[in-house]
């Protein structure tokens, strides 16, 4: 145990000085997908509490703190991608009474990139660790809100234009799913949003299938901090959503649903406080590129080689990845067959999304900095890898 807490400590310390290296905060930065015309000068806070459950549990599955930094902020820089678009399709220009919360905000994954493109003094966050609600209050100077674990007894003190909460609803067993659902309805304003994510049961495994009621409960998450009775894995059915919306709303209440939208897995509802809100704008709304890499090193020979994929659930394959190996760019071809990508998103568009490459490098050279990037014909970026790799002694 003392040997796999050390290794564990020296992957977050490995983590935490990437997060503080100038060119993994250019490449956040870079990606990042922000109205208007803000400079990097609006400080752009890269640091992650040491007990953050996201990236302990991504250190733990990659052991390798490049990888396990760039699934955690690709992840962020997704979300806000998709929240932006929600936001703006309804408020496309928010006034200065305007009012977002970011219900179980955890540690702020979406709070650190939010704050750069509205201001603080619209945001407000809720959580139930108080560990997390006190970084992210610090931390990004947004107003606190100390959740429960009772809806009933959750007290905002005023209501809200637009409430998003990624990866709770996931979490919530029977019965809680609907009284959180009928608590946060409560607190919109009269056209205020309600945005929520799901596990659909698309996402369970191969012969496991949903009871008759339409959700599934499992007393088991990657937060061990949290009671699993209240917190677990949870897998519905749009039948059983569409029930709990109409049964807190109304019978035919207006909601819209995006199949993966939050990282290319879970499926985003939103719901209007309004009966009458039109919400079919929301079909113009874009995945944005996915990927990864699932291989890089250095060969013995003194070969740089990546192995992945790239793709989107909007255009298909995408021709190309950008790959800069210490910031020199290089263009690689996809088109190498992934029949595995294919398998997962359930899309026989993604067959050749495989790429590979190798560059040599001068036998001078110890270090390169590599940054891996998709990109759609739109423009829209995901930053799938970026780090140093070092040769082997």
């Amino acid at each position: 145990m003392e040997n796999r807490d050390s290794t564990e400590q020296q992957l977050r310390t490995e983590a935490d000085a990437l997060c503080r290296d100038h060119r993994f905060r250019r490449a956040i930065w870079d990606h990042f997908q922000r109205p208007g015309n803000k400079s990097m000068g609006m400080a752009l806070n890269t640091a992650i509490h040491p007990n953050d459950q996201m990236l302990i549990h991504s250190l733990r599955h990659h052991r390798d703190p490049n990888a396990a930094l760039s699934q955690y902020y690709n992840v962020a820089l997704q979300q806000h991608f998709a929240a932006q678009q929600i936001l703006q399709a309804f408020f496309p220009n928010p006034g200065p009474d305007f009012a977002f919360l970011d219900f179980a905000c955890g540690f702020g994954r979406l709070v650190r990139l939010l704050t750069l493109s509205l201001p603080a003094a619209n945001i407000w966050v809720a959580e139930i660790q108080k560990d997390a609600l006190a970084f992210v209050t610090q931390t990004f100077n947004v107003q606190a809100l100390e959740s429960s674990a009772s809806p009933e007894q959750f007290q905002a003190g005023r209501k809200f234009d637009f409430i998003w909460v990624a990866s709770l609803f996931s979490h919530l067993p029977p019965g809680l799913f609907q009284r959180w659902l009928e608590r946060l309805l409560s607190l919109l304003n009269p056209s205020g949003i309600l945005c929520f994510s799901v596990h659909d049961q698309a996402l369970l495994p191969v012969g496991v299938g949903l009871p008759e009621v339409g959700i599934l409960f499992n007393p088991h998450s990657e937060n061990a901090e949290l009671d699993p009775k209240t917190y677990g894995t949870t897998f519905v059915g749009e039948d059983f959503v569409k029930r709990a919306i109409h049964e807190v709303s109304g019978e035919g209440h207006p909601y819209f649903r995006i199949p993966k939208g939050l990282a290319q897995e879970q499926d985003l509802y939103v719901v209007a406080k309004s009966s009458s809100l039109n919400l079919s704008g929301l079909q113009a709304f874009r995945y944005g590129p996915w990927g990864w890499v699932d291989e890089r090193r250095i060969l013995e020979s003194g070969e740089l080689y990546l192995r992945g994929w790239a793709a989107s659930l909007d255009d298909g394959v995408l021709p190309a990845v950008e790959i800069k190996v210490n910031g020199t760019f290089h263009r690689c071809p996809t088109g190498l067959q992934r029949k595995d990508v294919c398998q997962v998103f359930r899309d026989d568009r993604l067959e050749s999304a495989g790429w590979e490459f190798s560059y040599p490098l001068d036998s001078k050279i110890r270090e390169v900095w590599v940054e891996v990037t998709a990109r759609t014909i739109a423009n829209e970026r995901a930053l799938l890898y970026g780090g140093s790799l070092s040769r082997s002694s």
